[in-house]
């Protein structure tokens, strides 16, 4: 009977790592947004809880409007995880020969999750508006990556969870300066819920050409 407790729960365990893998962690963000919208959002993100997708950006998009400049866990009624979403700016890399690009955001966890979802999506200036280009790019973590330990990121030493996302290569059409951004949409297992968090990159400068 133990075993077959054991077995039914890693049998469990295992089926919403494999979703986590598949599908998407998420899709909905406008395909332009102006100057303002992205300066209304800057900054980290916390999980927040929800069914859906689309329940969860509805759940984020009132939170946004509630605390211009910047979300707050303690905002509105709606029950968040023990993480946070952080952006990163876009940079190009030195070991491309700055012919790659891209941006690395980071969920940090004060308690230990199941699993983790990033995918994120760049943005550049065009004219007045933020536009998109490229793919979005999805990357979960693995086993490794969830390992409760001590993990220091911005002005805390003790994350017990930490969770990069690496993997966005983004090859630039020429060395022509543009201004860069990008948006981080989350989710992640606690407790057997789902949470959501989403980000937008500072803007940045770099040599690298979206056309």
């Amino acid at each position: 009977m133990k075993l077959m407790k054991t077995l039914v729960a890693s049998a469990a365990a295992a089926t919403m790592l494999v979703s986590l893998a598949v599908t998407p962690a998420a899709a909905t963000t406008p395909n332009q947004i102006s100057d303002e919208d992205l300066n209304t959002v800057q900054g980290s993100s916390p999980y927040v809880e929800a069914e859906t997708e689309e329940e969860a950006m509805k759940k984020l998009d009132k939170i946004e409007q509630e605390n211009p400049g910047g979300v707050s866990a303690q905002a509105g009624s709606a029950r968040f995880g023990p993480c946070k979403l952080y952006p990163e700016s876009f940079h190009t890399r030195d070991s491309g020969n700055h012919d790659y690009g891209g941006v690395k955001p980071v969920t940090v966890c004060t308690k230990k999750v199941t699993g983790i979802k990033m995918a994120s999506q760049l943005r550049y200036k065009n004219a007045l508006m933020w536009v998109k280009t490229g793919i979005q790019v999805p990357q979960t973590a693995q086993a490794k990556d969830l390992k409760v330990g001590k993990y220091k990121y911005k002005d805390k030493k003790d994350w017990a969870v930490k969770f990069q996302q690496k993997n966005m290569n983004y090859l630039c059409k020429g060395k022509k300066k543009h201004n860069w951004s990008a948006s981080t949409i989350g989710r992640l297992r606690y407790h057997g819920h789902t949470y959501w968090a989403r980000v937008y990159a500072s803007p940045r400068s770099a040599n690298c050409g979206p056309h």
